[in-house]
């Protein structure tokens, strides 16, 4: 059914297709970013208010992050990887309609990465390899912790799901053995981000869990991890960002905030930004 789509909707994209899926993955990083912020301003101390709910917030960024892994699941070449991301986001969608297909699309979405993280398997490094493993991993332990109602490993959820966070800068230097400037730069970044992230935690605890488990649902993980995450993402956001890799950095965005992907409006932009991070590894 998805090579046939993909074959009926590659002639009238032309050349265009790989910009298309660029596009759809950059602008469900902006909705999930954007999500996140509401949630951390309505929780703020004090503040009056925001001018969209962290509710409506929530299910447009669902909904945008749905249909930008459809984009990239008709658009990709590899038919694999296109199955995958289409049950990502068909039953991403579904998951709006009816709390019912709550269950069906949490299996769904760890079958569907899982398919896009074995067919990038393929190409990566050993390293590449092991963070995309340690992402699905996170994503399958998440998913049990929330829908699928083992609440007993949402600790274990939340360290996994930090950790395979702070891997990410395994996808953006060209050569960890060889670092350019560039890469040394967004090292120093990443050393500075665990720096204040765990200066901050130690010295006002109480408002970095609110922000932690509010913003990323964190639960049950120390501090040092969440620093680790931090600096991570810091890393290869600027990385990408110094190389221009844009897609790159889309797929660190998504992961980042997303969070722990204990829930599906959290799981579906972790499982997009995987792909996302595979895809572009491959192709540097």
């Amino acid at each position: 059914m998805t090579a046939a789509l993909q074959q009926r909707i590659r002639p009238l994209l032309h050349s265009g297709s790989h910009s298309l899926a660029n596009l759809a993955v950059g602008a469900a990083a902006v909705a999930v970013a954007a999500r996140y912020l509401a949630v951390l301003f309505v929780n703020a101390p004090g503040y009056a208010g925001v001018p969209v709910s962290p509710g409506l917030a929530t299910v447009v960024s669902t909904a945008v992050v749905a249909a930008a892994a459809i984009a990239v699941a008709v658009t990709n070449a590899d038919p694999l990887t296109g199955i995958g991301l289409l049950f990502v986001g068909v039953f991403g969608l579904l998951s709006l309609v009816s709390s019912a297909a709550a269950l069906p699309a949490a299996a769904a979405i760890v079958l569907g990465t899982a398919t896009v993280a074995a067919v990038a398997g393929r190409r990566l490094d050993l390293v590449s390899a092991a963070a995309v493993a340690l992402l699905v991993a996170a994503l399958s332990i998440g998913l049990a912790s929330g829908v699928g109602g083992w609440t007993g490993l949402r600790p274990a959820a939340s360290t996994v799901a930090l950790l395979g966070i702070a891997s990410t800068p395994a996808f953006a230097a060209t050569d960890w053995r060889s670092l350019s400037t560039a890469d040394w730069g967004a090292v120093i970044g990443g050393l500075a981000a665990f720096a204040v992230v765990f200066g901050v935690g130690r010295a006002v605890p109480f408002v970095t869990g609110a922000v932690t488990l509010t913003g990323t649902g964190v639960v049950g993980t120390s501090l040092p991890v969440v620093a680790l995450a931090a600096a991570g993402a810091v890393t290869a956001a600027s990385a990408a960002s110094r190389t221009r890799r844009w897609p790159l950095l889309a797929g660190v965005a998504l992961v980042a905030f997303a969070g722990v992907p204990a829930s599906l409006p959290r799981a579906l932009p972790f499982a997009l930004g995987i792909a996302a991070l595979a895809a572009q590894e491959g192709q540097r």
